[in-house]
This record gives C-alpha cells, sequence and structure tokens, in this order.
C-alpha cells in the first residue's frame, strides 16, 4: 500500500509538500487536512502552493521560513471553520522526507483551537486581575486625596485659631477637633497600608535593629496606655538574644506595638511582658542567620480557640460588642500578620478564655556586630547638628552615630538651652526629643522654625503618637521613633539638610497658586493674608499654564488633581517650555498624596518641592521663607534673666505654663496634674531610701526622673531642686538639707494639685 494510502485514514491532517526555494508545491494532503483547510477535493489543491492553499499571514510566514537554510520545525497557524466562519488555530509540526528521490517536507497539523480557547480565557482573566490591582491603586490615591484635602480646610482653620490665642476653652475644643482629626488619618493609614501589602506593594528595609533599645523604647512608649490601669509592662530578653539584627525597625516595631497595643486593651489589671527569646518553633533558623521569637504575654480576658482563630483575618475582632467596647478597625493584626510573612515569619496567638492570651510571632534575621561597618553609611560631612536630648546615654548614640559620618554635634538636655543656643548661631539640623524636662519638643520646634526657617527639624521620640506624627508632616518637619539604626538616623538628617538649602528665584516672584478647592483656597488666602504675601489663584491647570507663559509671575504650586489640566500635564508642559527658554521655572506640587512627599517621588515628576495638604502656617511660611517670598524673621534678643524672688512668693505650680502646654488650665490637664502626684510619690521614697544608704548612684538616677517629671507637670521649683540634687549626687556630696527642701516642696505641690 502507498504511504499515502496510510496517510488518508489519519484523523490528523497531513500535507507534503516540495521543498524547493522556489516552489513550495503540495504533492499530497488528506482528507483531513482538505476538510481542516474547507476543500473538498485534493484536486482542490493541484498546482497550489503552501501560501495558496492556506492564505493566513501565520502560513506566509512560515512559507519564508521553509525555503531558509534551516526551516522551523513548528508553527502555529489560524484557519477558518468552514462550517461557522469561526477563526481556529493548528498546531504543524514539520518533518525533513525523501519521497521517491524528491525532498519534501511533511507538515503534520493539529487542531489546538480548544487550548486557545482556554489560554484566551485565562490571558483575559489576569487582563481583569491586572485591570482590577490598578483600579485599587487608583481607588487608593483617590481615596487618600478625597480624605486628606478636607483636612486642609480643617486643619488650616485650627491653626489660624490657634494663632489668636483663643480664650483656654475654645482652645480646648481646638485640640479635641485635631485630636479626632488625627485618628481619622490614623485610620486611614492603617486602611492605606493593608491594600498597598493586599497588592503585592510593600516593601521592607533591611537596616541595623538593636533589640534591647527597641524593647525599651516600646514600652517606654505604651506606658501612656496604661495610666490609671493597674497593669504593669515587663520586658523578659533572653542573654543569648543578639544585641543588634537585620531587619526593618520601623515595620518590626509597628508589630510589636499593634500586639501590645491589644494586650493592654484587654487587660484590666495584671502585666503585660515582652518576651524576646532564640527559642523559635515554626520557623527554619536560616544558614549563618538567627531565629528571633517575640511573644507579647498578658493576664487579659483571653479568648476561645475558635476566636483566636478568626483574629488574623481582615476586619475581625474578638465578637461583636468588642467593636462597642474597645472600639478599633480590625486591622492592625491583620496588618501584623501580613508584615510578619513578608519578613518570612509566622505568627500566632495562644490563649485560655479568662486566662490571659499570648500573641508570638517568628522571623529569620541575621546578627550584626556592634563594631560591623557593613552598611555604607550617609556622608553628614560639614553639616551642622543640634541636638535636644535629656537622656545621657540617647544623647551619647545620636552624638557618637552623627560623628562617625562627618558632622558637628552640640547636644544640651533641656527647652530652654537649646533655644539659647539656637539664637546664638544656626544649625543645619535640629533633633529634638519630645519629652524635655522643661517642656515639649514640639512646641520648641515650633519656635525654632521662626527663628531659623532654613534649619530641618527631626523629632526623635519613642512616643507612637498619630496625632503627633501628623502636626510634623504638616510642619514639614521629620518624625523619627526610637530606636533607629544608625543608618536610618543619618539618611533623616541628610535628608531633613536637603529640604531646607535655599533656594533663588531670577526675575518675577509673584506667586501663582493653582487649586480647585474652594475651602482649600480660602485657607490658603488666609494664611497669605496673615503672613502678607500676595498671591493669585487659578482654578485649572490651563489657566495655570497660560498664566506661567504670561512671564508675570516667579513660582507655581500647584494641586495634582484638578479639572480640564491636572498638576501633572502642567508640570510636562512647564519642563518642555523651560528646554525651550534655557530656564528652569520653579514650580512646586500641592497635594494630599503622602507618597508624592518623597523627595525621589516629587522630583523624578519634574517638581522641586512638595507641600502636603493639610499646609500649615510655618510650613506655608517657611517655604515662602526658602524661596525668597518672604523676608527672614529677624533673629530675636536675648530676654533678661527674670528677677529673683523668694520660693515662698512662687507658686508651686506655673499656672501660665499649663495654659501654654496643655492649652487650658481645665478638668483634663488638672486629671494629668493628680497623676503625677501619684506617680512622683515613689520617687520621693526613693530618694529617702536612697540618702539612708548612702547610695549616691540611685540619687543621682532619681533625682533625674523627679527632675523630669516635676518640669513636665511645671512644678519648676521642685524640677530646680532635683536638678541640683542630680548635679551633687553625681559629685558624690552628701545634701541633707536639699532632700528636705524637696519633701517640703513635694507637699507644696500636692497641696496646690489638691486646691485646683
Amino acid at each position: 500500500m502507498p504511504l499515502s494510502k496510510l496517510y488518508d485514514h489519519v484523523p490528523i491532517g497531513v500535507c507534503i509538500i516540495k521543498r524547493d526555494r522556489k516552489d513550495l508545491g503540495i504533492l499530497y494532503s488528506n482528507p483531513a487536512f482538505l476538510k481542516m483547510l474547507g476543500y473538498e477535493e485534493p484536486r482542490d489543491l493541484e498546482g497550489l502552493t503552501l501560501e495558496q492553499a492556506w492564505p493566513t499571514p501565520e502560513a506566509l510566514e512560515l512559507s519564508q521560513k521553509l525555503k531558509t537554510p534551516t526551516p522551523p520545525t513548528n508553527a502555529t497557524l489560524s484557519f477558518q471553520d468552514s462550517e461557522n466562519d469561526k477563526k481556529r488555530w493548528a498546531l504543524v509540526s514539520i518533518h525533513e522526507t525523501n519521497i521517491h528521490d524528491q525532498n519534501c517536507f511533511t507538515l503534520w497539523a493539529t487542531d489546538i483551537s480548544a487550548s486557545k480557547q482556554i489560554e484566551a480565557k485565562l490571558e483575559q482573566a489576569l487582563q481583569k486581575a491586572d485591570e482590577s490591582a490598578d483600579q485599587k491603586s487608583s481607588f487608593l490615591a483617590t481615596m487618600s486625596h478625597e480624605i486628606r484635602t478636607p483636612m486642609q480646610s480643617v486643619y488650616g482653620l485650627l491653626e489660624l485659631i490657634e494663632q489668636e490665642k483663643p480664650d483656654p476653652n475654645i482652645m480646648s475644643m481646638v485640640k479635641t477637633a485635631k485630636n479626632s482629626a488625627s485618628g481619622l488619618l490614623e485610620i486611614l493609614d492603617d486602611i492605606l497600608d493593608f491594600a498597598k501589602m493586599d497588592a503585592d506593594q510593600m516593601a521592607l528595609d533591611n537596616f541595623e535593629v538593636p533589640v534591647r533599645t527597641l524593647a525599651y523604647g516600646i514600652n517606654e512608649a505604651m506606658a501612656v496606655k496604661v495610666q490609671g490601669k493597674p497593669v504593669d509592662l515587663k520586658d523578659a530578653i533572653a542573654e543569648d538574644v543578639p544585641f543588634v539584627i537585620v531587619g526593618d525597625p520601623k515595620r518590626l516595631r509597628q508589630i510589636i506595638m499593634n500586639l501590645m497595643s491589644n494586650a493592654i486593651k484587654f487587660t484590666h489589671k495584671g502585666d503585660v511582658t515582652l518576651k524576646i527569646t532564640k527559642q523559635c518553633q515554626h520557623i527554619k533558623i536560616p544558614n549563618n542567620g538567627v531565629g528571633l521569637r517575640f511573644e507579647v504575654i498578658d493576664s487579659g480576658i483571653g479568648m476561645s480557640q475558635d476566636i483566636a482563630d478568626k483574629l488574623f483575618t481582615p476586619f475581625t475582632q474578638a465578637d461583636t460588642s468588642t467593636s462597642r467596647k474597645y472600639g478599633g478597625t480590625g486591622l492592625g493584626l491583620s496588618i501584623s500578620k501580613k508584615l510578619v510573612e513578608i519578613m518570612g515569619g509566622k505568627i500566632g496567638v495562644n490563649s485560655i478564655e479568662g486566662k490571659g492570651s499570648t500573641f508570638w510571632f517568628e522571623i529569620p534575621t541575621e546578627e550584626v556586630s556592634t563594631d560591623s561597618q557593613v552598611l555604607d553609611m550617609p556622608s553628614l560631612d560639614g553639616l551642622s547638628i543640634l541636638s535636644v536630648e535629656d537622656h545621657p546615654q540617647g544623647a551619647k548614640e545620636i552624638i557618637r552615630s552623627l560623628q562617625s559620618m562627618g558632622a558637628t554635634v552640640e547636644n544640651c538636655p533641656t527647652y530652654a538651652e537649646g533655644l539659647e543656643l539656637a539664637i546664638r548661631r544656626p544649625f543645619d539640623v535640629a533633633i529634638i526629643d519630645q519629652g524635655l524636662p522643661d517642656g515639649l519638643g514640639l512646641d520648641l520646634m515650633r519656635e525654632l522654625m521662626e527663628l531659623r526657617p532654613f534649619t530641618g527639624f527631626i523629632m526623635y521620640t519613642v512616643r507612637e503618637d498619630a496625632g503627633l506624627q501628623h502636626t510634623l508632616q504638616s510642619l514639614g518637619a521629620t518624625y523619627l521613633t526610637k530606636p533607629a539604626s544608625r543608618i536610618g538616623l543619618g539618611e533623616a538628617v541628610q535628608d531633613a539638610a536637603s529640604k531646607v538649602q535655599k533656594m533663588s528665584i531670577n526675575g518675577p516672584t509673584k506667586l501663582l497658586i493653582a487649586e480647585d478647592t474652594d475651602s482649600v483656597r480660602d485657607v490658603l488666602q488666609r494664611q497669605l493674608d496673615k503672613l502678607g504675601v500676595s498671591a493669585t489663584f487659578v482654578e485649572n491647570g490651563i489657566e495655570a499654564l497660560e498664566c506661567v507663559r504670561s512671564g508675570e509671575y516667579g513660582i507655581l504650586l500647584t494641586d495634582l488633581h484638578m479639572p480640564e489640566m491636572d498638576g501633572y500635564e502642567v508640570i510636562k508642559n512647564i519642563r518642555e517650555d523651560d528646554e525651550k527658554l534655557n530656564r528652569h521655572f520653579p514650580v512646586i506640587s500641592l497635594t494630599a498624596d503622602v507618597q508624592m512627599s518623597q523627595r525621589q517621588v516629587y522630583m523624578s515628576h519634574g517638581f522641586d518641592e512638595c507641600l502636603l495638604k493639610p499646609v500649615s502656617l510655618g510650613q506655608f511660611q517657611r517655604l515662602l521663607v526658602r524661596w525668597g517670598l518672604l523676608e527672614e524673621i529677624k533673629k530675636p534678643k536675648l530676654s533678661s534673666p527674670p528677677t529673683e524672688t523668694t520660693t515662698s512668693e512662687k507658686p508651686a505650680i506655673d499656672r501660665e505654663a499649663i495654659i501654654a502646654q496643655m492649652g487650658a488650665l481645665d478638668e483634663g490637664s488638672i486629671e494629668m496634674l493628680g497623676l503625677f502626684v501619684d506617680m512622683t510619690r515613689p520617687l520621693i521614697k526613693k530618694i529617702k531610701k536612697a540618702q539612708n544608704d548612702n547610695d549616691f548612684h540611685a540619687l543621682k538616677e532619681t533625682a533625674h526622673s523627679l527632675k523630669g517629671a516635676a518640669r513636665s507637670a511645671c512644678a519648676n521649683i521642685l524640677g530646680d531642686y532635683a536638678a541640683k540634687l542630680q548635679d551633687e549626687s553625681e559629685a558624690q556630696n552628701e545634701q541633707p538639707e536639699l532632700i528636705k527642701s524637696i519633701m517640703v516642696e513635694f507637699d507644696r505641690v500636692e497641696k496646690e494639685i489638691k486646691n485646683l
């Protein structure tokens, strides 16, 4: 039987063609091949070439390749279904053969239309998934803008009210309103964090993490949440735990803070312990690495295993009553779970109802030698740094770290000394702690911003305070939580210094603002009126571009989301004009998008700077000074020291200082003073015991604690006595009369607070 007769019965399409560079004529085709291409008889293909018989672009391309010295071995070709005229696909396998001394190609064509349909559906599903992810990103950007933009009006108007120095009742309401706005922003940050991780867009940093400093700092920060509750915060760190590991200090802190906050929330009495060991049970220890197990152990209300199994699900809490009694979005544990998983770790909870819970997580990491210099440190050569830090060990760490990068650092421990030092000389960057013995770091920062508008500011604190964080963000200052790695602190200083370099404008200095929201324009106009600066407002990008091209203006502040033409299109057009005119027109983005506030992001779009909504008066003022639209605030004169009065003439509590610090001498501030008395009484007992034991070290440490507490409560005389005792104890000088004065003054403070 001839070979062709065998092919007649094969269900797969078979076609034999000449192997000729000029002519790929068809010699034979079986019935299955004829049917595939819609032909009835073999004679229908007589005298035709492959591309004539199979008239598709893919077949034409195959024909060209078959004429080359190295022909392909397979190809995928389309064809039309003869019955319903739908497009179908065939996989063609090509073999070189010799028939009757004629070099030929045998083509085996298999219908793969069903596979192609599945592939098309998968591609369509993938495209929809990508579109869904894009929609999610777009939604997040829009939501961030739509929520943060109204905050421009809220924060701006509240700040203007504060500038008017209203009576204490109004000031108290202003602070309450700002705290409520901060709570809203905190929830928004959680949602954005969760969605970013859900879209696999969360990236971790790898820095140095000082484990013990991290733990101590977290317990210190969480102490605020247990005031008024009989709950003790403890730590238990095994001796073999490394001092420094590789990790993301911000995210690691976020996980532990979430677990600690939950433990404190559901523990009414007893203790909450942060335990760190190397006793990992659920992860594989990396080669040449180490595994750490973190446990937050509480004696709280506990939960059943059914509830515990669902606890890490987004928006889930222990039960429906929990959200009413305890509050919260139910996102904290879900975010913690995702962060731990990104770190390559595991997280879980063991709990007994009515007995308490143990939340744990384990992560793989690496130990870093405290003498190691494996990371490239930022260069801070020539930068002059002011550090206001009252804790001696903390001050030493700041000075040592920054000096190793080339900076010169001067440290002082108090608000008053920091202010005096900044008046006498300028600094490139000021690093300020929030809790100072004689005032709040935020107040010092605001005062220094007016005094030194070209200084960069960093708030370096153990406190995890969303309100403080957003206030600093609106002021254009950096919020850095302790402990930061050496490289983290160095990069924060480098970034803060780069943001305050004085700019210059060549030509007109008239200000143009493009903003489409009425309330935002109103606040900006009020702020400009207060600063004595004039500006022209437009409502869309087209008008802004026309004004810039008129040559009348020297700088543009533009919103990013506007009708007709947005800020991105505006900056694109301006930068194109710049190339033609050989100039650089200053453009500052005015946005509620937190991502845009990162220098590398706004600069990549062509903007010179970013002004993040809500814009504070101080932030706006510093920007105008930097760009030459507002004269630098004149250097104030040093005030003369107050005249000496006897202790008996001075009140035990400085009420004016309380009002300046707390906003009002109201029920809340009086409650704070009452807590001060309760928390300070044990220090007085410790001073008596240390005196009896002749323990100068204990005296010095206790006097330091008393000094900070007293000055924070505006009990300034008591604070001064404590400061003197600290100095005398360090010199090992006995001071029985001074200690007696402290006892008397504490009694006077306690009585005055009771009278309030």
